[in-house]
Protein backbone atom coordinates (compact mmCIF):
# COMPACT_ATOMS: atom_id res chain seq x y z
CA UNK A 1 0.00 0.00 0.00
CA UNK A 2 0.96 3.63 -1.10
CA UNK A 3 -0.25 6.85 0.66
CA UNK A 4 0.44 10.08 -0.68
CA UNK A 5 2.32 12.45 1.94
CA UNK A 6 2.21 15.26 -0.14
CA UNK A 7 0.41 15.99 -3.37
CA UNK A 8 1.42 14.95 -6.80
CA UNK A 9 4.62 16.74 -8.60
CA UNK A 10 4.42 19.27 -10.89
CA UNK A 11 3.08 18.68 -14.38
CA UNK A 12 0.74 16.08 -12.43
CA UNK A 13 -2.53 16.34 -11.28
CA UNK A 14 -2.80 16.88 -7.54
CA UNK A 15 -6.00 17.68 -5.04
CA UNK A 16 -7.01 21.28 -5.48
CA UNK A 17 -4.37 21.50 -8.45
CA UNK A 18 -1.47 21.92 -6.29
CA UNK A 19 1.81 20.57 -7.69
CA UNK A 20 4.56 19.37 -5.42
CA UNK A 21 6.99 16.30 -4.99
CA UNK A 22 5.21 13.75 -3.44
CA UNK A 23 6.64 10.76 -1.63
CA UNK A 24 5.31 7.04 -1.79
CA UNK A 25 6.07 5.32 0.92
CA UNK A 26 6.14 1.17 1.96
CA UNK A 27 3.96 0.76 4.95
CA UNK A 28 3.94 -1.65 8.05
CA UNK A 29 1.31 -2.07 10.84
CA UNK A 30 4.50 -3.07 12.95
CA UNK A 31 4.22 -5.32 15.92
CA UNK A 32 1.35 -5.61 17.92
CA UNK A 33 1.67 -4.06 21.53
CA UNK A 34 -0.42 -4.95 24.21
CA UNK A 35 -1.20 -2.30 27.24
CA UNK A 36 -2.84 -1.94 30.24
CA UNK A 37 -3.78 1.21 31.40
CA UNK A 38 -3.56 2.29 35.09
CA UNK A 39 -4.91 6.17 35.69
CA UNK A 40 -6.12 8.26 38.38
CA UNK A 41 -9.30 8.96 39.77
CA UNK A 42 -10.21 12.01 37.64
CA UNK A 43 -12.03 11.54 34.08
CA UNK A 44 -9.18 13.94 32.49
CA UNK A 45 -6.78 11.05 33.62
CA UNK A 46 -9.03 8.37 32.22
CA UNK A 47 -8.96 9.91 29.30
CA UNK A 48 -5.64 11.26 28.86
CA UNK A 49 -4.14 7.54 29.21
CA UNK A 50 -6.13 6.31 26.73
CA UNK A 51 -5.72 9.29 24.11
CA UNK A 52 -2.15 8.07 24.95
CA UNK A 53 -2.86 4.48 23.94
CA UNK A 54 -4.55 5.42 20.31
CA UNK A 55 -2.59 7.77 19.45
CA UNK A 56 0.35 5.43 19.54
CA UNK A 57 -1.82 2.04 17.95
CA UNK A 58 -1.03 0.09 20.74
CA UNK A 59 -3.90 -2.14 22.05
CA UNK A 60 -5.36 -1.61 25.16
CA UNK A 61 -5.86 -4.88 27.16
CA UNK A 62 -7.19 -3.93 30.35
CA UNK A 63 -8.04 -0.63 32.02
CA UNK A 64 -7.63 -0.59 35.95
CA UNK A 65 -8.41 2.78 38.01
CA UNK A 66 -6.84 4.67 41.07
CA UNK A 67 -10.53 4.27 42.63
CA UNK A 68 -10.85 0.36 41.22
CA UNK A 69 -13.39 -1.30 43.84
CA UNK A 70 -11.51 -5.01 43.09
CA UNK A 71 -9.59 -6.01 46.10
CA UNK A 72 -5.21 -5.95 45.75
CA UNK A 73 -5.35 -9.88 44.67
CA UNK A 74 -8.15 -9.38 41.95
CA UNK A 75 -6.54 -6.12 40.07
CA UNK A 76 -3.33 -8.48 40.29
CA UNK A 77 -5.20 -11.16 38.32
CA UNK A 78 -6.75 -8.85 35.78
CA UNK A 79 -3.34 -7.64 35.05
CA UNK A 80 -1.59 -11.40 34.64
CA UNK A 81 -4.57 -11.85 32.69
CA UNK A 82 -3.90 -9.02 30.16
CA UNK A 83 -0.12 -10.03 29.91
CA UNK A 84 0.57 -6.27 29.21
CA UNK A 85 3.91 -5.59 27.45
CA UNK A 86 3.65 -1.98 28.72
CA UNK A 87 1.58 -0.48 31.57
CA UNK A 88 1.11 3.38 30.84
CA UNK A 89 0.59 5.75 33.86
CA UNK A 90 -0.99 8.97 34.42
CA UNK A 91 -2.04 10.66 37.50
CA UNK A 92 -1.77 13.71 39.99
CA UNK A 93 0.21 13.89 43.25
CA UNK A 94 -3.73 12.59 45.58
CA UNK A 95 -3.16 9.57 43.62
CA UNK A 96 0.11 8.63 44.17
CA UNK A 97 -0.94 6.23 47.05
CA UNK A 98 -3.38 4.26 45.14
CA UNK A 99 -1.29 3.96 42.08
CA UNK A 100 1.80 2.38 44.24
CA UNK A 101 -0.66 0.04 45.43
CA UNK A 102 -1.75 -0.83 41.94
CA UNK A 103 2.08 -1.03 41.05
CA UNK A 104 2.15 -3.18 43.87
CA UNK A 105 -0.52 -5.72 42.27
CA UNK A 106 1.33 -5.41 38.82
CA UNK A 107 4.67 -6.96 40.52
CA UNK A 108 2.52 -9.76 42.34
CA UNK A 109 0.68 -10.48 39.24
CA UNK A 110 3.43 -10.12 36.23
CA UNK A 111 6.64 -10.53 38.31
CA UNK A 112 6.65 -13.66 36.36
CA UNK A 113 6.14 -12.61 32.96
CA UNK A 114 8.35 -13.17 30.15
CA UNK A 115 9.45 -10.57 29.08
CA UNK A 116 8.45 -8.52 31.81
CA UNK A 117 5.96 -5.39 31.10
CA UNK A 118 7.97 -2.27 30.69
CA UNK A 119 5.91 0.54 32.91
CA UNK A 120 5.80 3.87 31.26
CA UNK A 121 4.46 7.02 33.13
CA UNK A 122 2.90 10.55 32.52
CA UNK A 123 3.64 11.81 36.01
CA UNK A 124 5.45 14.49 37.35
CA UNK A 125 9.05 14.23 39.07
CA UNK A 126 7.92 13.40 42.40
CA UNK A 127 5.36 11.11 41.80
CA UNK A 128 7.80 9.44 39.64
CA UNK A 129 10.21 8.98 42.06
CA UNK A 130 7.76 7.67 44.46
CA UNK A 131 6.33 5.36 42.31
CA UNK A 132 9.61 3.86 40.78
CA UNK A 133 10.45 2.34 43.58
CA UNK A 134 7.13 0.41 43.92
CA UNK A 135 7.77 -0.61 40.39
CA UNK A 136 11.16 -2.75 41.40
CA UNK A 137 12.39 -4.57 39.39
CA UNK A 138 9.90 -3.19 36.36
CA UNK A 139 11.86 -0.60 34.64
CA UNK A 140 10.09 2.14 34.99
CA UNK A 141 10.05 5.22 32.08
CA UNK A 142 9.28 8.79 32.82
CA UNK A 143 7.88 11.19 30.25
CA UNK A 144 7.44 14.57 30.33
CA UNK A 145 4.71 15.25 27.17
CA UNK A 146 2.08 13.00 25.69
CA UNK A 147 4.06 12.84 22.26
CA UNK A 148 7.07 11.20 23.68
CA UNK A 149 5.03 8.49 25.21
CA UNK A 150 3.48 7.92 22.16
CA UNK A 151 6.44 8.12 19.55
CA UNK A 152 8.08 5.62 22.60
CA UNK A 153 5.14 3.53 22.20
CA UNK A 154 5.64 3.42 18.34
CA UNK A 155 9.31 2.82 18.93
CA UNK A 156 8.15 -0.10 20.16
CA UNK A 157 5.99 -1.66 17.64
CA UNK A 158 8.67 -0.81 15.23
CA UNK A 159 10.81 -3.01 16.84
CA UNK A 160 13.30 -0.35 17.31
CA UNK A 161 14.07 -0.41 13.84
CA UNK A 162 13.54 3.55 12.84
CA UNK A 163 13.61 2.40 9.02
CA UNK A 164 10.23 1.03 9.40
CA UNK A 165 7.45 3.50 8.50
CA UNK A 166 4.46 2.55 10.25
CA UNK A 167 1.26 2.81 8.48
CA UNK A 168 -0.62 4.76 10.87
CA UNK A 169 2.03 7.56 10.88
CA UNK A 170 1.60 7.62 7.60
CA UNK A 171 -2.35 8.08 7.42
CA UNK A 172 -1.61 11.05 9.43
CA UNK A 173 0.85 12.66 7.27
CA UNK A 174 -2.27 11.67 4.31
CA UNK A 175 -4.01 13.32 6.40
CA UNK A 176 -2.07 16.65 7.14
CA UNK A 177 -1.62 16.78 3.43
CA UNK A 178 -4.97 16.89 2.54
CA UNK A 179 -5.87 19.85 5.03
CA UNK A 180 -2.88 21.64 3.58
CA UNK A 181 -3.90 21.94 0.18
CA UNK A 182 -7.68 22.39 0.61
CA UNK A 183 -7.29 24.92 3.17
CA UNK A 184 -10.02 23.07 5.69
CA UNK A 185 -10.05 20.66 8.59
CA UNK A 186 -9.43 17.23 6.83
CA UNK A 187 -10.21 13.92 8.13
CA UNK A 188 -8.70 10.61 7.29
CA UNK A 189 -10.30 6.88 7.77
CA UNK A 190 -8.21 3.88 6.71
CA UNK A 191 -10.18 0.37 7.25
CA UNK A 192 -7.54 -2.79 6.82
CA UNK A 193 -7.56 -6.06 7.47
CA UNK A 194 -6.47 -5.57 11.09
CA UNK A 195 -6.91 -2.07 11.88
CA UNK A 196 -9.07 1.17 11.75
CA UNK A 197 -7.61 4.63 12.16
CA UNK A 198 -8.95 7.99 12.12
CA UNK A 199 -7.26 10.83 11.90
CA UNK A 200 -8.54 14.70 11.77
CA UNK A 201 -5.76 16.85 10.62
CA UNK A 202 -6.07 21.00 10.37
CA UNK A 203 -4.29 23.37 8.05
CA UNK A 204 -1.75 24.46 10.41
CA UNK A 205 -0.64 20.81 10.66
CA UNK A 206 -1.94 19.81 14.30
CA UNK A 207 -3.74 16.49 14.52
CA UNK A 208 -6.13 14.33 16.77
CA UNK A 209 -5.33 10.75 15.93
CA UNK A 210 -6.88 6.78 16.95
CA UNK A 211 -5.87 3.76 15.66
CA UNK A 212 -7.31 0.97 16.31
CA UNK A 213 -5.41 -2.74 16.27
CA UNK A 214 -7.37 -5.51 15.88
CA UNK A 215 -10.20 -3.85 14.42
CA UNK A 216 -10.65 -4.74 10.64
CA UNK A 217 -12.19 -6.64 7.71
CA UNK A 218 -9.94 -9.69 7.51
CA UNK A 219 -7.92 -10.84 10.55
CA UNK A 220 -9.73 -8.13 12.76
CA UNK A 221 -13.43 -8.99 11.48
CA UNK A 222 -13.98 -11.52 14.81
CA UNK A 223 -12.57 -8.35 17.16
CA UNK A 224 -15.59 -6.25 14.57
CA UNK A 225 -18.19 -8.70 15.51
CA UNK A 226 -17.47 -9.07 18.93
CA UNK A 227 -17.76 -5.31 19.81
CA UNK A 228 -20.85 -4.78 17.45
CA UNK A 229 -22.49 -8.13 17.75
CA UNK A 230 -23.40 -9.99 14.85
CA UNK A 231 -26.74 -8.59 14.05
CA UNK A 232 -25.18 -5.37 13.80
CA UNK A 233 -23.09 -6.58 11.00
CA UNK A 234 -26.15 -8.39 9.67
CA UNK A 235 -28.08 -5.29 9.51
CA UNK A 236 -25.97 -3.89 6.46
CA UNK A 237 -26.47 -6.69 4.57
CA UNK A 238 -29.05 -6.34 1.66
CA UNK A 239 -30.03 -10.06 1.54
CA UNK A 240 -31.39 -12.49 4.05
CA UNK A 241 -28.58 -14.69 6.37
CA UNK A 242 -28.54 -16.83 8.86
CA UNK A 243 -27.17 -16.25 12.24
CA UNK A 244 -24.59 -19.31 11.73
CA UNK A 245 -23.89 -18.23 8.14
CA UNK A 246 -22.77 -15.16 8.35
CA UNK A 247 -20.85 -16.60 11.66
CA UNK A 248 -19.08 -18.93 9.73
CA UNK A 249 -17.79 -16.36 6.65
CA UNK A 250 -16.93 -14.06 9.53
CA UNK A 251 -14.50 -16.54 11.32
CA UNK A 252 -12.94 -17.92 8.08
CA UNK A 253 -11.85 -14.38 7.43
CA UNK A 254 -9.80 -14.16 10.87
CA UNK A 255 -7.96 -17.97 9.69
CA UNK A 256 -6.63 -16.42 6.85
CA UNK A 257 -5.54 -13.75 4.93
CA UNK A 258 -7.86 -12.00 2.56
CA UNK A 259 -7.09 -10.78 -1.12
CA UNK A 260 -9.07 -8.18 -2.35
CA UNK A 261 -12.62 -8.96 -2.39
CA UNK A 262 -14.27 -8.97 -6.08
CA UNK A 263 -17.35 -10.98 -5.34
CA UNK A 264 -20.05 -9.33 -4.36
CA UNK A 265 -21.40 -11.20 -1.41
CA UNK A 266 -17.80 -10.60 -0.09
CA UNK A 267 -18.10 -6.85 -0.84
CA UNK A 268 -21.33 -6.80 0.78
CA UNK A 269 -19.66 -8.44 4.05
CA UNK A 270 -16.77 -6.18 4.21
CA UNK A 271 -19.06 -3.03 3.57
CA UNK A 272 -21.13 -4.83 6.96
CA UNK A 273 -18.16 -4.75 8.62
CA UNK A 274 -16.36 -1.59 7.48
CA UNK A 275 -19.60 0.35 8.58
CA UNK A 276 -19.39 -1.25 12.38
CA UNK A 277 -15.65 -0.98 12.42
CA UNK A 278 -15.40 3.09 11.80
CA UNK A 279 -18.85 3.11 14.13
CA UNK A 280 -16.97 1.86 17.45
CA UNK A 281 -13.67 3.35 16.29
CA UNK A 282 -16.15 6.89 16.76
CA UNK A 283 -17.44 5.81 20.21
CA UNK A 284 -13.90 4.97 21.67
CA UNK A 285 -12.44 8.43 20.49
CA UNK A 286 -14.91 10.04 21.76
CA UNK A 287 -14.63 8.28 25.48
CA UNK A 288 -10.84 8.88 25.37
CA UNK A 289 -12.05 12.84 24.45
CA UNK A 290 -11.34 13.50 21.05
CA UNK A 291 -13.63 15.77 19.60
CA UNK A 292 -16.10 13.62 17.40
CA UNK A 293 -18.18 16.30 16.46
CA UNK A 294 -15.41 17.70 14.56
CA UNK A 295 -14.41 14.50 12.89
CA UNK A 296 -18.16 14.56 11.69
CA UNK A 297 -18.16 17.93 10.05
CA UNK A 298 -14.49 18.12 8.58
CA UNK A 299 -15.07 19.83 5.02
CA UNK A 300 -12.23 17.34 3.37
CA UNK A 301 -12.63 13.54 3.97
CA UNK A 302 -10.40 11.42 2.86
CA UNK A 303 -11.22 6.64 3.30
CA UNK A 304 -8.50 4.66 2.63
CA UNK A 305 -6.92 0.92 2.79
CA UNK A 306 -9.48 -1.80 1.94
CA UNK A 307 -12.19 0.47 2.65
CA UNK A 308 -10.91 2.13 -0.25
CA UNK A 309 -10.43 -0.79 -2.48
CA UNK A 310 -13.73 -1.87 -2.90
CA UNK A 311 -14.42 -2.58 -6.77
CA UNK A 312 -16.74 0.30 -7.03
CA UNK A 313 -16.55 4.27 -5.79
CA UNK A 314 -20.38 3.98 -4.71
CA UNK A 315 -19.09 1.18 -2.28
CA UNK A 316 -16.43 3.11 -0.61
CA UNK A 317 -18.89 6.26 -0.68
CA UNK A 318 -21.62 3.97 1.52
CA UNK A 319 -19.27 2.88 4.46
CA UNK A 320 -18.36 6.48 5.25
CA UNK A 321 -21.45 8.00 4.78
CA UNK A 322 -23.12 4.75 7.11
CA UNK A 323 -20.31 4.63 9.31
CA UNK A 324 -19.18 8.07 10.17
CA UNK A 325 -22.53 9.63 9.87
CA UNK A 326 -20.96 12.90 8.52
CA UNK A 327 -22.88 16.11 9.80
CA UNK A 328 -22.20 19.08 7.34
CA UNK A 329 -21.11 19.88 3.79
CA UNK A 330 -18.05 17.79 2.45
CA UNK A 331 -16.14 16.95 0.22
CA UNK A 332 -15.14 12.91 -0.36
CA UNK A 333 -11.71 11.44 -1.59
CA UNK A 334 -10.93 7.97 -1.34
CA UNK A 335 -7.33 6.27 -2.21
CA UNK A 336 -7.25 2.46 -3.21
CA UNK A 337 -4.11 0.52 -1.91
CA UNK A 338 -2.49 0.48 -5.07
CA UNK A 339 -3.56 3.51 -6.29
CA UNK A 340 -3.66 7.10 -5.98
CA UNK A 341 -6.44 9.61 -4.27
CA UNK A 342 -9.80 10.47 -6.33
CA UNK A 343 -12.15 12.62 -5.40
CA UNK A 344 -15.43 10.74 -5.14
CA UNK A 345 -18.52 13.20 -4.15
CA UNK A 346 -19.82 15.71 -2.63
CA UNK A 347 -21.65 14.72 0.63
CA UNK A 348 -25.05 16.98 1.41
CA UNK A 349 -26.26 15.69 5.15
CA UNK A 350 -29.56 16.83 5.65
CA UNK A 351 -31.93 17.00 8.64
CA UNK A 352 -35.33 18.10 7.92
CA UNK A 353 -38.76 17.02 9.10
CA UNK A 354 -40.47 18.00 6.16
CA UNK A 355 -40.10 18.16 2.23
CA UNK A 356 -37.33 21.45 1.33
CA UNK A 357 -35.46 22.57 -0.57
CA UNK A 358 -31.63 22.63 -1.80
CA UNK A 359 -30.00 25.34 -3.99
CA UNK A 360 -26.87 24.26 -5.96
CA UNK A 361 -24.85 26.91 -7.25
CA UNK A 362 -22.42 26.10 -9.72
CA UNK A 363 -20.57 27.93 -12.90
CA UNK A 364 -23.23 26.40 -15.02
CA UNK A 365 -26.07 28.00 -13.37
CA UNK A 366 -28.34 27.25 -10.43
CA UNK A 367 -30.30 24.59 -9.80
CA UNK A 368 -33.37 23.14 -7.12
CA UNK A 369 -33.34 20.14 -5.16
CA UNK A 370 -36.35 18.70 -3.19
CA UNK A 371 -35.43 16.81 -0.30
CA UNK A 372 -38.15 15.04 1.52
CA UNK A 373 -36.99 13.17 4.83
CA UNK A 374 -35.59 9.78 4.37
CA UNK A 375 -34.55 10.70 0.96
CA UNK A 376 -31.49 9.46 -0.64
CA UNK A 377 -30.01 9.84 -3.57
CA UNK A 378 -27.24 11.17 -6.14
CA UNK A 379 -28.25 14.81 -8.23
CA UNK A 380 -25.76 13.94 -11.41
CA UNK A 381 -23.33 16.68 -12.58
CA UNK A 382 -19.70 16.87 -13.57
CA UNK A 383 -17.09 15.29 -12.01
CA UNK A 384 -14.89 18.24 -10.87
CA UNK A 385 -17.30 20.94 -10.18
CA UNK A 386 -17.16 23.76 -7.33
CA UNK A 387 -20.83 23.54 -5.75
CA UNK A 388 -22.32 25.72 -3.12
CA UNK A 389 -25.15 24.68 -1.23
CA UNK A 390 -27.56 26.10 0.97
CA UNK A 391 -30.97 25.55 2.31
CA UNK A 392 -33.02 22.79 4.69
CA UNK A 393 -30.23 24.34 7.53
CA UNK A 394 -27.77 23.10 5.22
CA UNK A 395 -24.52 25.78 4.13
CA UNK A 396 -21.60 24.65 2.56
CA UNK A 397 -19.19 24.37 -0.74
CA UNK A 398 -16.96 22.22 -2.22
CA UNK A 399 -16.23 19.82 -5.37
CA UNK A 400 -18.31 16.94 -6.86
CA UNK A 401 -16.79 13.68 -8.12
CA UNK A 402 -17.36 10.86 -10.24
CA UNK A 403 -20.64 10.32 -8.40
CA UNK A 404 -21.61 14.14 -8.66
CA UNK A 405 -23.41 15.34 -5.45
CA UNK A 406 -25.15 12.75 -2.64
CA UNK A 407 -28.14 14.32 -0.59
CA UNK A 408 -28.62 12.12 2.81
CA UNK A 409 -31.88 13.07 4.50
CA UNK A 410 -31.98 9.79 6.54
CA UNK A 411 -31.08 11.97 9.56
CA UNK A 412 -29.05 11.33 12.89
CA UNK A 413 -28.66 9.14 14.70
CA UNK A 414 -29.28 7.18 11.18
CA UNK A 415 -31.94 4.56 12.30
CA UNK A 416 -32.60 1.06 10.70
CA UNK A 417 -35.62 -0.86 10.67
CA UNK A 418 -35.90 -3.44 12.96
CA UNK A 419 -37.41 -6.21 11.19
CA UNK A 420 -36.30 -7.80 8.50
CA UNK A 421 -39.14 -7.39 5.66
CA UNK A 422 -38.84 -3.27 6.03
CA UNK A 423 -34.80 -3.56 6.76
CA UNK A 424 -33.42 -5.17 4.22
CA UNK A 425 -35.41 -3.47 1.21
CA UNK A 426 -34.01 0.37 2.42
CA UNK A 427 -30.65 -1.17 2.67
CA UNK A 428 -30.81 -2.47 -0.71
CA UNK A 429 -32.56 0.97 -2.17
CA UNK A 430 -29.44 2.86 -0.59
CA UNK A 431 -27.30 0.88 -2.22
CA UNK A 432 -28.80 1.09 -5.73
CA UNK A 433 -28.73 4.83 -4.86
CA UNK A 434 -24.87 5.42 -4.98
CA UNK A 435 -24.80 1.99 -7.41
CA UNK A 436 -22.84 -0.09 -4.56
CA UNK A 437 -24.42 -3.17 -6.39
CA UNK A 438 -24.33 -5.08 -9.42
CA UNK A 439 -27.90 -4.04 -10.58
CA UNK A 440 -27.51 0.41 -10.21
CA UNK A 441 -30.57 1.17 -9.43
CA UNK A 442 -32.65 4.55 -9.25
CA UNK A 443 -31.98 7.17 -5.73
CA UNK A 444 -34.79 7.35 -3.90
Amino acid sequence: MTVSTGTEAPGVKALGGVGVPVEQTGVALGRSLRVALVHGREEASRRAVAHLALASGAQIVTRVRATDPRSFVEAAQALRDAKPDVVAIQGGAKDEGALAELLEALRLGCGAQRPVPRIFGLVDTRVAGALRMHATPFEFERFAAPSEMVEALRDLRRGGNSDVVLRDALIEDGARALATTTGTNALAIDVTERSTSLVLASPDGRTEAAHFVPLGLGMGADHVVARASLDNVRRWLPWPIDAPALLERVWSRGRRPQGSASAEATVLLEMALAREAIAHALRDTAEAGLDVDAMRAAPSILITGRAASFPKPGQSLLVLVDGLEPSAVSTVFREPDEGRAERIAMLVPVITRRSAKIRIVRASGRSVARVVPGSFGLVAMGADVEVAVNGAGVRGHGRSGELGLLIDARGRPLMLPERDGERIPAVARWHAAVHATAEDGAST
